[in-house]
């Protein structure tokens, strides 16, 4: 008889709960989604979601935040990443291309926008969210045009609204011309900089 102990459980029950809460949240909404299911889906015990998440606010924000983190060191990785001269194009294929990739992600994202303007609770998670995108695309845009008199901050937040809205169009539209779309913003947005085709 060996006094081997039993293969110690490798599990990380806080990711198994946030990955099966990004799943159904994107498959059925913030509203239809009960803490049990997803402690089914997390092949978890329903308390357990409680010790980890007061509420389902909290596990949404938590949700985003993960996804949203990703997210950013996607876009640094790309803008370190990618040539000088392709850097505008890259940074731009990125949500485009999340759009085809990771629908659900953009779900999510309209549902908290939905959601913060609603709950009070979660407006500082949509804020903060929010911020955090037009802070990765400033910098982005602050890689590709160094010497642009352009107001990084501002035109980020005007391209994080295109992203955004131009993902909504896709989403309730599959036959709406994306590509197309993204290659006038594309243009407008190397007219500002004043890069050449």
């Amino acid at each position: 008889m060996t006094n081997q102990k039993p293969p110690k459980d490798t599990r990380n029950p806080r990711a198994d709960i946030t990955a099966a809460a990004y799943r159904l949240l994107a498959e059925k909404g913030y509203e239809a989604v009960t803490m049990k299911e997803i402690a089914r889906a997390a092949n978890v015990a329903p308390g357990l979601i409680h010790y980890y998440f007061e509420n389902k606010d909290q596990l949404l924000q938590e949700v985003l935040q993960e996804a949203g983190l990703r997210y950013v060191e996607q876009m640094k990785q790309l803008t370190s990443s990618s040539a000088s001269e392709n850097i505008l194009e890259a940074a731009f294929a990125e949500p485009k291309q999340r759009v085809e990739r990771e629908p659900e992600w953009f779900r999510i994202r309209c549902e908290l926008f939905a959601l913060g303007l609603r709950n009070p609770q979660l407006r500082p998670s949509m804020t903060e969210m929010l911020a955090k995108g037009r802070q990765c695309i400033s910098e982005a845009i602050d890689t590709i045009a160094e010497n642009s008199a352009v107001d990084s901050d501002a035109m980020a937040a005007v391209l994080l609204a295109c992203f955004d809205g131009l993902a909504v169009q896709k989403l309730a539209d599959p036959t709406f011309d994306i590509e197309g779309a993204y290659n006038v913003l594309i243009e407008m947005s190397k007219s500002l900089l004043g890069e050449r085709s």
